[in-house]
């Protein structure tokens, strides 16, 4: 049987900065943390500026509250296991450390980053006993221990400190049950770091940061590296990447997010921009079939069109598409009106889509404008009165599904194109269906406020139907009077 480790039970042999908490984490990680991996393998770990912030946000904040959103890829863990050690040996008598996640082995990726930097480090190595789920100091009575993310296993805990990793994902009985167990110190702190999860209305970290919006720091500090506020940029914006990878440049290499677009988009708008955006499980039509049926051209002026209105309530987005009345029609936007994401009293400028309609028709030869008479019956009546061509287009189920089924089956099979719109590419790749006995029908992903909008993909199916009924029906000829020249 292996004898017990003999543990020295002096003093850490270390003299902290006075001053804040972080400074001396900044001290403790050049004095005894070494990095285990990559370039700088076996050297002191160096906090960047911006990793100082978040250990300023989370060590120097009264709050028992703390909450990371960061990128893949920008050394989360090795952050938060510097932090742990460091909680670990600093703390005082009695430290507990917990570190979580959705199960044993994503907690040990934490835990075994902060086990490895203590066997690197002499001084803390020899001051502790260390198992595979268990790390603890004799001479304090201190430990740090990975667990589960069950409830019942969490149940009357008495933490210092407790890392909740990939908090997107875990449930909310694990973070309720987390949080309520704090109280029993004088001093302790519940910090939960991940990136947005599939379906981010129903998810601890978005919870997380709607607390933060609504009553700030006091309730919970919430460090935000995101280009949430960018959705509208293209997945391979720069930009985008740079707000949500402080790490890009420097221990983050820029072909590695190269090598990420390879999945799909909204799985790495999420795990690489923070970006809180849904999976389509059920798309209307995948990107790829999208794009390739793009042409890059507008519609010509002076070309015999169809428009389609998808209007709204007042608070909500409203768009405009435009179609070619030919066998295989050819799809623009003409204009789209979307609720910014900080648009609070926001409404749709009813008198600009009617102008728009107006300024369309001196473009076009408009043959019908089509509409859903539930939200866009008044402005018909004047743009009737005009002499516009007002189409009703009830969007029940006897109509939208065989429309549906119809703009799906075109472009399946390429028999109809697009002008390549980012905006019109959007909101069609957002739009999910939902399926029935008589076919499919568009839908948003969810029916939350902010789920993606589909307003244009909605007015392109019924545009879709009124411009291939159209190209089908035999021109109306002309007849000559006889003995007119």
């Amino acid at each position: 049987m292996a004898r017990p480790k003999v543990v020295d039970d002096s003093p850490l042999p270390w003299r902290p900065p006075k001053g804040p908490r972080s400074e001396q984490f900044r001290y403790f990680c050049h004095r005894f943390i070494k990095v285990g991996k990559g370039g700088q393998k076996l050297t002191p770990l160096v906090l960047r500026d911006w990793q100082m912030d978040i250990a300023r946000d989370i060590l120097d904040s009264p709050s028992r509250l703390a909450c990371l959103l960061i990128g893949r890829g920008n050394g989360k863990s090795s952050l938060l296991g510097a932090l742990a050690a460091f909680d670990l040996f600093t703390y005082g008598e009695s430290a507990s450390i917990v570190i979580c996640a959705t199960n044993q082995e994503q907690a040990g990726i934490i835990f075994g980053i902060a086990r490895r930097y203590i066997e690197l480090a002499p001084e803390l190595d020899s001051r502790c006993q260390i198992a595979n789920e268990k790390i603890f100091i004799p001479h304090t009575n201190s430990s740090m221990v990975r667990l589960p993310a069950d409830p019942k296993s969490l149940e009357g805990l008495d933490y210092s400190s407790c890392y909740l990793d990939e908090c997107g994902v875990v449930s909310r009985d694990t973070y309720e049950v987390l949080l309520l167990a704090q109280g029993k110190r004088e001093s302790s702190r519940l910090i939960a770091a991940g990136t947005p999860p599939t379906n981010p209305q129903d998810s601890v970290l978005t919870d997380l940061r709607n607390l933060h919006r609504e009553l700030g720091d006091d309730a919970v500090v919430f460090r935000a590296f995101s280009a949430d506020d960018f959705q509208h940029h293209p997945a391979t914006c720069m930009h985008c990447a740079q707000l949500a990878n402080p790490a890009l440049g420097d221990f983050l290499h820029a072909d590695a997010l190269k090598l990420s677009r390879g999945t799909r988009e909204n799985t790495y708008r999420r795990q690489r921009l923070c970006q809180f955006v849904e999976d389509n499980e059920s798309p209307f039509v995948d990107a790829e079939t999208w794009d390739a049926l793009s042409t890059g051209q507008a519609i010509p002026a002076g070309t015999e069109v169809v428009l389609s209105v998808d209007a709204s309530l007042k608070d909500d987005s409203t768009a405009i598409v435009l179609g070619t009345v030919e066998a295989k029609p050819h799809f623009d936007k003409l204009a789209v009106w979307e609720k910014p994401a900080d648009g609070d009293g926001w409404r749709v400028d009813i008198l600009a889509v009617e102008d728009a309609i107006r300024q369309a028709s001196r473009r076009w030869k408009i043959r019908e404008v089509v509409y859903d008479p539930a939200y866009f019956t008044r402005s018909a009546q004047v743009l009737a009165a005009e002499g516009l061509p007002m189409v009703e287009f009830s969007q029940n189920a006897s109509r939208q599904t065989p429309a549906t089924n119809d703009l799906h089956s075109a472009a399946i099979n390429g028999l109809m194109s697009h002008s390549g719109d980012p905006d019109l590419r959007r909101h069609v790749l957002a739009a999910t269906v939902r399926e029935s006995d008589k076919g499919i029908r568009i839908a948003k992903v969810s029916r939350s406020k902010n789920a993606p909008k589909v307003d244009l993909a909605a007015a392109l199916v019924f545009c879709h139907s009124r411009c291939s009924w159209l190209a089908s029906r035999p021109k109306k000829r002309r007849h000559r009077v006889i003995g007119s020249r």
